[in-house]
């Protein structure tokens, strides 16, 4: 049995070693919880030249379009931790101001603020569908998005390699078909899609005069984007359905407002306008269901909401609330 010695009541002469090393040891500890240990920012946090601060850690840019050789205003929020290659494109609606509709009205740098890759959303001509336009230099949007933004990220972010290969592409309405278009011309470089209450087959007669009408209308009537038929077979989804191999999210709503929610600026435009539009969008996205499974492609995953008109409420909520925006940015 061993015996531990009591030494409750006995008194020793302190080492002067042992002293020093225990004040040595307490001030180390002092200063290393006084030390404020600087967080880790990306070397592209700095600003880069075109750029400005603004909320959310985000930043106002210009970014030069050699391909249109005029600017577009472009907001980019860095990754949260240095050399991440994850990007995040968000693609407006057709009628798209100065500032993508992402920021603007669907909150997106709030409610995304904890996730980590850079988030980019261009602001872009309105009722362009994200085409490169057959014999229009001044409308190659394609090639902006998938070209020259990552090269752009690359040079002045410092994303490796630009993003090329591990970025995702979301759009709602018009931009949900430039999403799902892009990601089936572009698969080496995007690799997770969600699209929504968008158009996926502009072959079909109704989304036919869907993209041509409002192209031709709200383009000075100066014509589509494709110069032949051949043009819109190659920037049709649903026949490219094939090139579609990374993780695709779609949603659409009934068209029935949720007359609880946020009823928009124009609570009239949305129930006649908002609610037919989003009707058709679900009828839309149910064709592009049935082609998806007659191609087996299982790696596509569809999402209805019975309530929901063509508006930011219903956006917001398929988006953040019911969490397919954070799932289509772990997909990336």
């Amino acid at each position: 049995m061993t015996h531990s010695r009591s030494y409750v009541g006995r008194h020793r002469r302190p080492d002067p070693r042992r002293t020093r090393a225990a004040g040595l040891a307490a001030a180390t500890a002092v200063a290393a919880s006084l030390t404020v240990v600087p967080t880790v920012i990306p070397a592209a946090a700095a600003d880069p030249a075109g750029c400005s601060a603004i909320d959310n850690g985000a930043f106002q840019c210009t970014v030069h379009s050699a391909s249109m050789n005029r600017d577009f205003p472009v907001i980019v929020r860095p990754a949260l931790t240095p050399d991440n290659n994850r990007v995040a494109q968000f693609i407006d609606g057709a009628d798209s101001g100065n500032v993508n509709g992402w920021v603007s009205a669907g909150g997106a740098l709030q409610a995304l603020a904890n996730e980590d890759a850079t988030l980019v959303f261009p602001a872009m001509d309105p009722f362009t569908w994200v085409q490169d336009w057959d014999g229009d230099q001044g409308k190659q949007f394609d090639t902006f998005m998938s070209q020259e933004l990552p090269q752009y990220l690359q040079d002045n972010w410092g994303v490796p390699n630009g993003g090329r290969g591990t970025t995702g592409v979301t759009g709602l309405s018009s931009g949900g078909y430039g999403a799902m278009n892009l990601a089936a011309n572009h698969p080496d470089i995007y690799s997770s899609v969600y699209a929504l209450s968008g158009i996926y087959d502009p072959g079909m007669p109704l989304q036919r005069a869907v993209v041509d009408g409002t192209a031709m209308f709200n383009n000075n009537f100066e014509g589509i984007p494709w110069a032949n038929e051949g043009g819109r077979v190659a920037n049709n989804p649903t026949l490219n359905i094939d090139r579609l191999t990374m993780p695709v999210i779609v949603s659409a709503s009934s068209g029935v407002p949720n007359l609880l929610g946020d009823m928009g600026p124009d609570p009239i435009a949305t129930v006649v306008k908002g609610g037919p539009y989003e009707t058709g969008s679900m009828i839309f996205t149910a064709e592009f269901q049935a082609r998806a499974a007659l191609a087996g492609r299982t790696n596509i995953e569809f999402k209805y909401d019975l309530i929901g008109a063509h508006a930011w409420d219903t956006w917001r909520r398929a988006s953040f609330d019911q969490g397919n925006m954070h799932q289509f940015i772990a997909n990336i």
